[in-house]
């Protein structure tokens, strides 16, 4: 299929039919005498009247020079003409475009008729007509149109059809949602389902994952339908299981299988998504995207050798050869073999994981209590990858406040921000510095600014609230704003965590319970870990809480936030 910006193509396309045109055109039709009575004969005659050219490039010559005076309506009548001789499309669709840019209405449905008519088994008059009829509100047209595209290519990518809809005035949204709806649902095509539910759903409404939910039902779908449907589950990513799984069984497609491996592996059941991953790769070996999720479950379930295997394999691969040094540098480091670890973290020279091997590096330095080379690693990197940069300042800032080095990490980000004074991601991670030297007030107008740029921003308005709650005694006010921050993502484990911290601080202790609750059900963070536990031990559940400190010790073993909320609540 043609690009939708290519449909009707600019004034440009032209030059084309000129180059064809031209030699015809520009032949002498007969040798002009050259004598004396021959000359004055001529400037006895009356000045012929203006050429009246009738062969298809005479016509089109006219048109463009037509253009070219800015006589676009004369033009679009050429145009015409040389459409109904012609046997070639382009000028059909020439004529066509014109018309639509200085046509009437009844000219432009020549020109699609006529472009239709002599090319028909291709799909630029039919999404031209689609458009024109949509522009217009003419359903019957549209109808017919969509119909004879989705019947010449039973597998047409519908999906440009939701930029129309949605440059439509909301009159004719309704009119075009309907039509479209009537010829999907008598089709086939995923690609115009899927765009049928979707832009159901944008009117928000669950009735386009209703009648998706119908349509599937009643044929064989796509593994395409399949796996745009289950997504509509998310963020529930279990439910998207439960959807996926019911299809997989008699699926064979490596991309419904290769995004339930994924899914799986998100949730934690790494086995059933190396099992999947495993059987997949013994299929198509070629599929390089699953051969690196692979390898990096492998690697995180223990299995170094098969890791590595696998990603030695992927070092043949340009596109992912960074990848697989990256993970080869963390393969060798979990072996305790640092020079290999850092040649590997060296040899990344691709998108973000530039940035992790970094750190990496960074880290290697710090185990050999060499903050020297820390900071060069960093250095180097700035000279290396330029376009790094920003990103390259955060790694390093961040790298230093968390080591106990926040100090250093301040005039690192200052000279930054007088570069990008407005850089929301610098400002936040000064944010963080501030914090951690307990210059509350530096976090606190770090974190104000961002609201400026960002008013109402969640994220801000959370961070700001919490820190707050946790650092000052102005609770109120930090309840007021962690309460905008959680209407907006009501479902933020951080920000539910917040809200019941500042409860907790404000003594009410039986309403924080709920979003503790609701926040370790999304997600066992070592920090939530932390709140909900002495959440749990001022209430007098110290069972419960020792439970929670102990799951939250397992995704986090060194986590100082359940330490020292253990030592402060037990004195032990």
């Amino acid at each position: 299929m043609k690009p939708i910006s290519k449909q009707w193509r600019d004034c440009s396309r032209a030059c084309a039919l000129l180059v064809l045109v031209t030699p015809v055109a520009c032949q002498p039709t007969k040798t002009v005498k050259s004598d004396l009575n021959s000359v004055t004969s001529i400037k006895r005659t009356t000045p012929p009247e203006k050429p009246e050219f009738t062969t298809i490039s005479g016509l089109i010559m006219f048109a463009e020079a037509k253009i070219a005076m800015g006589d676009a309506e004369t033009a679009v009548s050429l145009y015409l003409r040389a459409a109904k001789q012609s046997r070639n499309p382009e000028v059909a669709e020439r004529a066509a475009f014109l018309a639509r840019q200085a046509g009437t209405g009844n000219q432009i449905q020549e020109a699609l008729n006529r472009w239709q008519e002599i090319d028909p088994s291709s799909d630029g008059p039919h999404e031209a007509a689609i458009i024109y009829a949509a522009e217009h509100n003419q359903p019957e047209l549209l109808q017919s149109s969509l119909k004879k595209l989705v019947h010449l290519e039973p597998n047409y990518r519908a999906h440009w059809l939701a930029n129309v809809w949605l440059g439509l005035p909301k009159e004719k949204q309704h009119s075009f949602l309907k039509i479209i709806t009537l010829v999907a649902t008598d089709s086939t095509n995923g690609s115009l389902a899927m765009v049928v539910a979707n832009t159901k759903n944008r009117l928000q409404s669950p009735s386009g994952t209703e009648w998706l939910d119908a349509w599937i039902e009643s044929r064989s779908p796509p593994a395409n339908v399949i796996l745009f449907r289950s997504r509509l589950e998310l963020p529930q990513r279990k439910q998207a299981i439960a959807y996926l799984e019911r299809f997989a069984k008699d699926s064979q497609d490596f991309n419904v299988r290769a995004q339930l491996a994924r899914w799986y592996g998100l949730e934690g059941d790494n086995e059933t998504a190396l099992t999947i991953l495993r059987r997949l790769i013994e299929d198509d070996s070629s599929r390089h995207q699953d051969l690196l999720t692979l390898s990096i479950l492998e690697l995180r379930s223990g299995n170094l050798d098969t890791a590595e295997k696998h990603l030695k394999t992927l070092l043949a691969s340009e596109q992912y050869r960074s990848e697989a040094y990256y993970y080869l540098g963390e393969l060798a480091s979990k072996k305790g073999l640092n020079n290999l670890a850092i040649d590997r973290f060296l040899r990344v020279d691709k998108g973000e994981l530039v940035i992790e091997a970094r750190k990496q590096l960074a880290s290697l330095a710090l185990q050999s209590n060499d903050l020297d080379q820390a900071n060069r690693w960093f250095s180097e990197a700035k000279l290396l990858f330029p376009n790094f940069e920003v990103q390259l300042n955060i790694a390093e800032a961040q790298f230093k406040t968390a080591n106990d080095r926040a100090g250093e990490a301040i005039p690192l980000l200052t000279e930054a921000l007088s570069r990008d004074p407005e850089s929301i991601q610098l400002l936040y991670t000064r944010a963080l510095a501030f914090e951690k030297i307990d210059k509350i007030d530096g976090a606190e107008k770090d974190l104000r600014r961002i609201l400026e740029l960002k008013p109402n921003d969640p994220d801000a308005l959370n961070a700001l609230g919490y820190t707050l709650a946790d650092r000052t005694d102005r609770y109120d006010e930090a309840l007021v704003l962690i309460k905008a921050a959680l209407q907006q993502k009501p479902e933020s484990a951080a920000i539910l965590d917040s809200m019941g911290w500042v409860l907790l601080k404000l003594g009410q202790l039986e309403n924080a319970v709920s979003y503790f609750t609701k926040a370790w059900g999304i997600s066992q963070d070592h920090e939530i870990a932390a709140h909900y536990g002495e959440l749990l031990w001022r209430l007098g559940r110290h069972k419960d809480a020792r439970e929670i400190w102990r799951i939250g010790y397992e995704s986090h073993p060194e986590s100082d936030k359940i330490r020292r909320t253990i030592e402060r609540l037990t004195n032990s």
